[in-house]
């Protein structure tokens, strides 16, 4: 293992990192400044970060200052997973050292899910008794009445300097540095922390290409241009220009909306990961329009990038392939049988309030609801824990199956479930017609026997790890309904659950060991398992 090409990486990354503390520093300063009643301050929090950054990356440059090697596969395979644990750790120093988050268990979890874009969270508001005194929380879910979870609050609430009075509870409660932060690392998570890396720093030689490999989801690594430092600049820039165009769209069609809460949920919709500045997530807009432009670009965000490449070329033909049409029809079909199970149901919801599903309110959520699933987004408009059966467990199997090949969205993937389908069928028909030579393909491209090898490994590895996860969450004493939505949430990095964890709760009820493995399962279901399991194999640490 080349150890002092690593640290010098490492040190390069930590810079640009530091340099990134530098925004929501200036956001948080803003609002202290400018706007004081807007929420605590949290200014102090961002500078010990930078601080604590610049010191580690200067360590790193140090050790590393003799380096003259480029990286192997072996080498880029560590990296990967090295940068995305030192993110995680560096993004929860804002949430610890501001105090809003007191365990620093909880912090890494809220950071981890934001990187990773899962978008699950720990944030819940305090409980006091009349005295002021902090009270346990008690949570039974009616789903699984046997079961009681008690457990403290994470978020204190913010009181008016001058009177005491409490303005805001919960997520409002938080700071807006904090809450730009925990948005917008979703956003440089989304695209992927390592493939800014790669447009930021000049071309890694070989090992650029397998930082490459490692970072962008899909059974089939698509490069746009020869160099991986321009196809990295190219998709960075591509997000840039759809981050505008929805922060556009959300201001034009809800003028009432904040500058500051667009940013947010654009940062949230296109990493499709799913933080909100708000406790009631999109609902708390009470705004059809914003709903339907969340759905819109929620979707875009769970397109194979290379689309929008091949529309700037102008190649339309390219765009039309079996991967796009598989997915846009599950994402069609799911909407559909979720919505027009819904009319006439009973609809919660999150304020608490009932009434029964119209026509237009079942299209809304049951939409929604379904492309937040399967664009791995977890943003809620209602409380779907009231729905019935079905269209639940039509959202936990859309979770499963995830955006497209190349997108910011997490799940199995639409393209590897059709290469399953194609696998299957070809197997099928060997059994009748062996003497037929017939190869695989996805539009006009071949998958080989490696690739088809992969993906078969992948599902093995995926269902292996479910199961295992519920296992561990159950055996932590969590009821196994919100075990088995927990895992699906963490390790196809949705963001919402089910039951205990449902829309109207957090995962601040998790014990610290349920949150250790939360993290662990995000990072798998980021990395898509391979990169963190070949650092568990022993042949992985032995000299070539």
């Amino acid at each position: 293992m080349k150890y002092r090409e690593i640290c010098k990486i490492l040190g390069k990354y930590l810079f640009c990192f530091t340099f990134i503390l530098f925004i929501p520093l200036a956001v948080s300063i803003y609002y202290e400044y400018i706007h004081p009643d807007a929420g605590p301050s949290s200014s102090f929090a961002f500078f010990e970060t930078i601080i604590v950054s610049t010191v580690l990356a200067t360590a790193l440059l140090f050790f590393g200052r003799k380096a003259t090697e480029t990286l192997r596969r072996k080498e880029s395979i560590f990296l990967v997973v090295v940068i995305w644990l030192l993110s995680c750790i560096l993004a929860a120093c804002p949430f610890y050292f501001s105090n809003t988050l007191e365990n620093p268990f909880d912090a890494c979890f809220e950071s981890m899910s934001g990187l990773t874009t899962t978008g699950a969270t720990v944030m819940y508001p305090k409980a006091y008794n009349a005295s002021g005194k902090e009270i346990p929380i008690q949570c039974t879910n009616f789903h699984v009445p046997e079961k009681t979870y008690t457990y403290f609050g994470t978020i204190k609430p913010f009181r008016d300097p001058q009177t005491q009075l409490i303005k805001a509870t919960g997520i409002e409660a938080v700071s807006r540095g904090i809450l730009f932060w925990r948005c917008f690392i979703q956003w440089l998570g989304g695209m992927g922390i390592v493939v800014l890396f790669l447009a930021i720093l000049p071309t890694l030689s070989v090992g650029g290409k397998f930082l490459f490999e490692m970072e962008v989801p899909g059974p089939v690594k698509e490069t746009l241009t020869p160099k991986i430092k321009d196809t990295a600049s190219i998709l960075w820039k591509l997000y840039l220009v759809l981050t505008i165009a929805q922060v556009y769209l959300l201001i034009l069609t809800n003028p009432k909306m904040p500058l500051f809460d667009a940013f947010c949920i654009t940062f949230s919709t296109l990493s499709t990961g799913g933080f909100s500045v708000q406790n009631q997530s999109i609902a708390g807009y009470h705004n059809p329009y914003t709903d339907w432009v969340v759905i819109i670009f929620m979707i875009l965000g769970s397109l194979n990038f290379s689309i929008y490449f091949q529309i700037m070329r102008k190649k339309w033909r390219q765009i039309y392939e079996p991967d796009l049409l598989f997915f846009l029809s599950i994402i069609f079909f799911g909407a559909l049988f979720v919505s027009f199970y819904l009319i006439g149901q009973e609809r919660v919801c999150l304020d608490g309030s009932k009434g029964i599903y119209t026509f237009a309110e079942a299209l809304r959520d049951g939409t929604f609801q379904a492309v937040s699933a399967q664009s791995s987004t977890g943003f809620v408009t209602i409380d779907y824990d009231f729905w019935p059966y079905a269209p639940q467990l039509a959202l936990l199997l859309l979770m499963f199956v995830g955006g497209m090949s190349g997108s910011t969205a997490g799940g199995i993937k639409t393209s590897r479930f059709y290469i399953l389908f194609k696998i299957t069928h070809h197997k099928l028909e060997s059994l009748f017609r062996p003497e037929r030579v017939h190869k695989l393909k996805i539009g006009d491209r071949e998958i080989d026997e490696k690739t088809m090898g992969i993906v078969l490994t992948f599902f093995f590895i995926a269902i292996g790890c479910a199961a295992f996860g519920v296992f561990l969450l159950v055996m932590d004493g969590i009821d196994p309904e919100t075990s088995l939505g927990a895992i699906a949430c963490m390790m196809n990095n949705v963001g919402f659950a089910f039951r205990a964890a449902g829309p109207a709760f957090s995962f601040a009820f998790f014990s610290d060991f349920s949150k250790v493995i939360s993290i662990l399962w995000m990072l798998l279901g980021r990395l898509e398992f391979f990169a963190v399991l070949l650092l568990c194999l022993p042949s992985f640490w032995k000299r070539a």
